[in-house]
């Protein structure tokens, strides 16, 4: 007899751990407060796993949007941070700093962010530059 079907079926931790994971992965934290034009958009590309370049692709054009309100922000910082190639998430971000309407808020994501997520040298540096150019340009700014 077979010893599986003498017992019936119990998913051992392993296959639990798997199965949140597959429940999980295509969502990203979608921050409290009013949705915006761009939030469908941005959770569209969540799901596109399968290709995180094309994901980031996407959400770098939603990142150069002329208006984009601090809650669409904060969102689009979560999506960037689901993963891919460095450059590629280095990309968006650096379009999202560049804006003159970013956010404290959209920056300080960034930078949490960016101590739980390494990302590879050049691209941690392009971003780290990218809010030290904004955060020099405010001070400059009376």
């Amino acid at each position: 007899m077979n010893r599986i079907g003498s017992r019936g079926f119990r998913p051992g931790l392993g296959a639990l751990l798997i199965g949140a994971g597959l429940t999980l992965s295509g969502c990203a934290l979608h921050p409290r407060g009013a949705c915006g034009m761009a939030c469908p958009t941005i959770e569209s590309a969540t799901h596109i796993i399968e290709f995180p370049s094309q994901r980031l692709t996407i959400l770098k054009r939603v990142a150069a949007r002329p208006e984009l309100t601090a809650h669409e922000q904060v969102y689009l910082v979560h999506a960037v941070f689901m993963g891919g190639y460095s450059d590629d998430m280095a990309d968006v971000l650096v379009t999202l700093v560049g804006r003159r309407d970013c956010t404290d808020e959209a920056c300080d994501t960034i930078r949490k962010r960016m101590k739980l997520t390494r990302m590879l040298g050049r691209a941690e540096r392009r971003v780290i530059e990218a809010l030290t150019r904004r955060e020099e340009s405010r001070a400059a700014t009376p």
